[in-house]
């Protein structure tokens, strides 16, 4: 996976970021496949999160927050 190999992260770490809500892949049908198709404000928000997590030594619950805090006073890009 592209994106996971990018940020730094393993795919199984990507899909639960896609849970929690920090990523939102469009899913698109080629076939009988559905593939994620992740924006670059995807890969933004995740290297944002990864960075607080792994540099800042926030837990993931707070790095949401913070996420959420930024994007709600910032003008919505990380």
């Amino acid at each position: 996976m592209e994106i996971a190999r990018l940020v730094g992260i393993s795919p199984e770490r990507l899909y639960y970021w896609e849970r929690m809500g920090i990523v939102a892949p469009k899913h698109v049908r080629h076939g009988i496949r559905i593939f994620r198709e992740y924006s670059r404000d995807d890969m933004k928000r995740a290297l944002y999160v990864k960075n607080l997590v792994d540099t800042e030594g926030y837990r993931l619950e707070r790095a949401i927050d913070k996420l959420q805090e930024y994007l709600l006073l910032g003008d919505g890009d990380v």
